[in-house]
Parts: structure tokens; C-alpha cells; sequence
């Protein structure tokens, strides 16, 4: 009775025919246009990921208040996994029990939120695909590495990944002022007084709250609910205290250079147990790490990689006084999702590019006007793997000395969602 209940609560558009505004809310973002063209175009299975409290689980309500202009709303079912599981044909046959409806032959809309709680989700989620093709699956999680994983061991084929990120610029104005921006050039200044604000609040709820606000809302909201719940839900032997340890040093020194067995050290922990926990930060969208270039992605190297806050604005909680240097780079890491740096001797560069065999060099600084000093680690890069050479500072576009120059306030504008 108890899981009928929840059920019947988390779809009550099956007895009053709609949604409300509270949970579909009326700001859809830009990613909502690419989730809706999957979700049309495709029958395969659509997996959301992304950071806790991005709006997963928003996009999936305007996607079922949609539905529901057009459909039966008894045909359409949402579920999340947060708070209790449940197999999943034991979970429609309930549905099918409380509605009527045979879920096996019918046309049914089926929204799992927080899946990764779900063991075997991936397994379930294929027999269900390839079994009953009346079924159009949606699943969403807050563990992007484990759904990857799992969608690629067992869904190759039948899924499309879908990142959801904290705000872009743009999105955070938009949001903020409740206007839709068709030409993002002619709001240029207002985006530039806008920035310090959003870098500390890319998240839809908190967009127009105080500092203190914000603060308090990332470590209680995403962090405390990610360490002290979804980690130890999902994984054995989590050492939660561990966790915030390094949490607390990671955030406090964005960027840092770390030595494994330096750090293992420092924590009074073994080398596997600081590895496992370094794995369950970039499982939960905690941290990003980037490994020191060599030439190819197969030569990385393993050692002294840089560790960075998935988003700045996580950081600002355990350091509210980030150097205005560290915000820029770490949040140039998060845009361009980052996952390697170079550094040999003396010489560095802050981001790697290697798509396709197109190396590019991206330096990131916090200055309005520059040297050729600034630019040394660029041009030894470059000459050494024949890399394009960029640089993202707070001056103007343009060129200096072969390197392409690009605004920070016009990169975040550029940003795609």
C-alpha cells in the first residue's frame, strides 16, 4: 500500500488532468529545445545527467505538461528513485493496477528520476526497450560517470546521453529578469555587470538570493545530499568524513596540482582508499580532474593531476575570497569541460584541447591587459605539437603575438548549453 501511495502522490495528474506551474516551471532552459527534439525524433532511451539541482527533474515536468496537451494524462508515469526503490516491472504493474491501463500494449510515457539508486537500472531499463516497444523511456541521475557506464555496458545502441549544466550566463540573466535574450550582443554590458553575481549562483532556484543564501543552499542542497546520501546509497565502504575532507581542500585551493601518494599521505589513508574517494567526487559532479599532457591522449600522464570544483561556484562556500584569477580559470574548466593541462619544467599552459588531432592550448587569465611574458607558455606549447593557441582574459578580442585573444564575459556569453 505504501508504494501505491507514493505513486499515486507523484503523479496526480492522473485525477486532475494537469501539472502544476510549481513543479513545470514556466523558464524552460536551452537544452530543453535538444531534449525535446530526442524525445520526438528518436524511440531510443534518453539518459539526463548532471549536478544535482540544474533542473533534471524541471525538464522532465515540461516535457509531461507538454504530453499532456496530447495525451492520455493516465499514460504518462513518473517515478524517482531518491527516496525508495522498486523494480521497475514491479513498478508498472502497480501502475497498471491503479489505473487500469496495460502498460505492456499501451502507449506509455515512462519518467525515471535519480535512476542510479536503481541497481541493475541498465539491465531493467534494455529488457523493458527491447521487449515492449510501446514504451518511451526517459531516465535521469545525478552520477553522471555510473549512468555513462552503465548506459554504454548494457543500452550501446538504444540511448541518447544528455548533460544537463548549471546555468549559462545567459540562462542566469534570462532568468533573473524573466525576459527571453534573442540577441545577446545588445545585452553585452548588463551580461558584463551580471557576472561576479552568476558565477556564485548557476543554479535555476537560487538566482536572485543573497550570498549567505547561496552558500548555505550548495552545502546543504547539493553537497550534504550528494556525500551524506546519494554516495553512501550507491556505493559501499563510503567514508563520508573523508569525503568532506576533501572536499574542504579541494575547494579551498581550486586548481591544485596533487601528488596521489603525497595526498593519500596527508589523509592517513592508502592509495586505493584516496583513489576510491577521488572516484566517487567525479562520479557525483564534485570535482573534474585534468592530467598533464604528452602528446596523445594514451600518453597522459597519471601523475600530478589538477583537481578543480565541477563549477566555481561550489567553491565559494569554503572560500568566499577565491582570487578572482582561480574563479576565471575554474569556471573556463567547467564551460569547456576541461580534462587536460601541460606543464614541463618551468612552462604551462591552464587547458589542453586534443579533438580529433587538433591540439589547441588555452591559457586563462584574470587581466585586462597583457605581456608577451604572459604568453611563453603558449608559444612553447605550440611549437612543440604544432597546437593553435588561444588565451581568455578580461581585455578584447583580437590577436597578439600569433595568439587569438577572447573576452572572458563574451566566452561565458558563447557558452553552449
Amino acid at each position: 500500500m505504501e508504494i501505491e501511495n507514493e505513486i499515486t502522490i507523484l503523479n496526480d495528474w492522473w485525477k486532475s488532468g494537469n501539472i502544476s506551474g510549481e513543479l513545470a516551471k514556466g523558464y524552460k532552459r536551452k537544452v530543453f529545445v535538444e531534449f525535446k527534439r530526442l524525445f520526438k525524433s528518436h524511440r531510443e532511451v534518453l539518459v539526463l545527467s548532471g549536478l544535482r539541482r540544474v533542473g533534471k527533474t524541471t525538464i522532465i515536468y515540461q516535457q509531461i505538461m507538454d504530453l499532456l496537451k496530447e495525451h492520455k494524462p493516465r499514460s504518462i508515469v513518473y517515478f524517482t528513485f531518491d527516496y525508495v526503490t522498486i523494480n521497475l516491472v514491479e513498478l508498472l504493474d502497480t501502475y497498471s493496477k491503479l489505473t487500469g491501463i496495460d502498460w505492456k500494449h499501451e502507449k506509455i510515457f515512462l519518467f525515471l528520476d535519480e535512476i542510479q539508486k536503481l541497481k541493475g537500472w541498465s539491465s531493467q531499463v534494455k529488457v523493458l526497450f527491447d521487449a515492449f516497444p510501446n514504451l518511451k523511456i526517459v531516465v535521469s541521475g545525478s552520477a553522471s560517470l555510473q549512468l555513462e557506464k552503465d548506459a554504454m555496458d548494457n543500452l550501446a545502441g538504444r540511448h541518447f546521453m544528455l548533460e544537463i549544466k548549471p546555468l549559462s550566463l545567459v540562462e542566469f540573466y534570462e532568468l533573473k529578469y524573466g525576459k527571453v535574450i534573442d540577441r545577446p550582443e545588445l545585452y553585452r554590458s548588463e551580461f558584463v555587470a551580471e557576472t561576479g553575481s552568476y558565477i556564485k549562483r548557476p543554479f535555476p532556484a537560487a538566482v536572485k538570493w543573497r550570498d549567505g543564501d547561496v552558500y548555505a543552499y550548495i552545502r546543504e542542497s547539493v553537497l550534504s545530499k550528494i556525500i551524506r546520501g546519494d554516495l553512501p546509497d550507491t556505493f559501499r565502504e563510503v567514508n563520508v568524513a573523508l569525503l568532506e575532507r576533501m572536499i574542504d581542500v579541494f575547494y579551498s585551493n581550486p586548481g591544485m596540482i596533487i601528488n596521489v601518494d603525497e595526498m593519500a599521505k596527508n589523509f592517513s589513508i592508502s592509495k586505493t582508499t584516496f583513489e576510491k574517494h577521488m572516484f566517487f567526487l567525479k562520479f557525483a559532479k564534485l570535482i573534474r580532474t585534468c592530467a598533464n599532457f604528452r602528446g596523445s591522449a594514451i600518453s597522459m600522464s597519471r601523475k600530478n593531476k589538477k583537481v578543480y570544483p565541477y563549477d566555481i561556484s561550489l567553491a565559494f562556500p569554503f572560500n568566499p575570497n577565491v582570487g578572482i584569477g582561480t574563479v576565471t580559470e575554474t569556471k573556463v574548466a567547467s564551460v569547456i569541460n576541461a580534462k587536460m593541462y601541460w606543464r614541463d619544467g618551468k612552462d604551462e599552459v591552464d587547458f589542453v584541447s586534443n579533438q580529433k588531432g587538433k591540439v589547441e592550448g588555452i591559457e586563462v587569465k584574470a587581466a585586462n591587459i597583457l605581456t608577451k611574458s604572459d604568453m611563453t607558455g603558449l608559444h612553447k606549447f605550440a611549437r612543440k605539437f604544432g597546437a593553435k593557441k588561444f588565451l581568455i582574459y578580461n581585455g578584447k578580442k583580437g590577436n597578439l603575438d600569433r595568439v587569438t585573444l577572447l573576452n572572458f564575459t563574451d566566452f561565458l556569453i558563447a557558452e553552449k548549453v
